[in-house]
């Protein structure tokens, strides 16, 4: 039989390991937290079927510095990041190039755009409902300056034929009569959905891996090797033998492909969020404001305010500021928002320069060494399209949708 050991039980190590089990094969899977309590417990939740932007567009050059100045604004930079990876920022800078923000949005579409189906099609084949709310997500605009951008951007949901719908701010506030008066205008992405507890899909599919025979070690992982048969990996007290290892430990993934020969430049996109347990109003769909830098989810606990983006390394303390400043900034295009939030959150999303994971197979080892990691901001929503492509990978069968453009060694330019 053949021994898969996933390292990572956030949603994409979960969904991987589920996947894996389709053919009968042991599976082990191994975190040093509790499944899906880490970054995958704290995100909006959304199914973004409609995200096929990378981070880095046409533009980004002239309008950063103005964004990492503004002291309570959507980026922030600390100086300590920019001195330790300013090679990544630069090879970041230049994925706003036109040619490649378009390959870029090409690829990420074939990840996101058909990620609802395949969300379904896993969870039907481990015998759970599909627990998502389908009403669609909707990109709120407070400003004519930031509407009429969007409205430019949104070529590349034309180009990648995502539906969508313009709506004027009265047509906005029809669907969400909580939204400010003043509101610009919004884009409407009808078959996008989201999750109202993040943290219940992790519990329920990592019920169904122990029910379908799987193993969990909850432990750090000391180191990873290659070995003769495939790799080994060093736990606290004892060593694991895997025929096949499978790399989806999120934003700690650089430290185990480096240890196998593949060096990423991955770094740390840190997000937080916070909780109106009792936010007197109502949502229907999550709503996303890319001019303040965050959503809002209505949840089984409350609403979640979930965003910013801070550059800086895992082991940087937390600016808590950043999480209760997303209730003030909530308050300026949802008035009737009831507080103060609480239960901050920190987490982190692993970031490639290109906006894409890595995800596919070791070139030199094409049957024993896997990677999926890196999906930024879209993680929940690519978690079963990657789980699948791998799975398929694992068998020796053709994965899903062409895998070229996420491989581990694929060039990151500097200019």
């Amino acid at each position: 039989m053949t021994r898969r050991v996933v390292l990572g039980a956030g949603v994409v190590g979960l969904t991987t390991a589920l996947a894996l089990q389709r053919s009968g094969a042991s599976v082990t899977l191994i975190d040093r937290l509790a499944p899906g309590s880490g970054t995958s417990s704290g995100n909006a939740g959304i199914i973004a079927t409609s995200s096929v932007h990378p981070e880095a567009l046409p533009g980004l050059l002239s309008s950063l510095p103005s964004m990492l100045l503004k002291p309570d604004g959507a980026v922030r930079l600390r100086p300590s990041f920019l001195l330790k990876r300013l090679p990544w920022l630069l090879r970041f800078l230049a994925q706003a190039r036109p040619a490649r923000a378009e390959a870029a949005s090409v690829a990420t579409s074939a990840l996101s755009k058909p990620a609802l189906r395949f969300w379904d099609g896993l969870l039907q084949e481990v015998g759970l409902p599909s627990p998502f709310v389908r009403r669609g997500l909707l990109y709120a605009y407070g400003t004519p300056q930031g509407f009429a951008a969007a409205l430019r951007d949104n070529a590349y949901r034309e180009r990648r034929t995502i539906p969508f719908e313009i709506l004027s701010g009265a047509e906005a506030r029809a669907l969400e009569p909580d939204l400010a008066p003043s509101l610009a205008g919004a884009i409407y992405a009808p078959e996008a959905a989201h999750h109202p507890w993040p943290q219940t899909l992790s519990d329920q599919l990592f019920e169904r891996f122990l029910a379908r025979g799987g193993r969990f070690h909850r432990t750090s992982v000391r180191a990873v090797a290659r070995s003769v048969k495939g790799a080994s990996v060093q736990l606290e007290g004892q060593t694991l033998a895997a025929d096949q290892l499978f790399i989806c430990a999120g934003a700690y993934s650089a430290t185990f492909t480096g240890q196998l020969g593949w060096p990423v430049p991955l770094v740390t996109e840190r997000g937080y969020h916070i909780l109106h347990p009792e936010p007197g109003i109502a949502l229907q769909r999550t709503v996303l404001f890319p001019e303040l830098g965050f959503a809002a989810t209505p949840m089984a606990e409350g609403l979640r305010l979930a965003g910013t983006v801070e550059l800086a390394s895992l082991e940087a303390a937390p600016d808590w500021r950043r999480a209760q400043g997303l209730s003030r900034q909530a308050a300026r295009v949802l008035p009737q928002l009831q507080g103060p939030g609480v239960k901050p959150w920190l987490g982190f999303r692993p970031s490639l320069p290109d906006s894409l994971p890595v995800l596919g197979a070791a070139p030199d080892a094409p049957n024993q060494l896997f990677f999926a990691f890196g999906h930024g901001h879209l993680g929940l929503t690519q978690a079963a399209v990657s789980a699948t492509s791998l799975a398929a990978l694992a068998e020796g069968e053709r994965p899903p949708l062409d895998l070229h453009p996420y491989r581990v060694n694929r060039p990151f330019p500097l200019f």
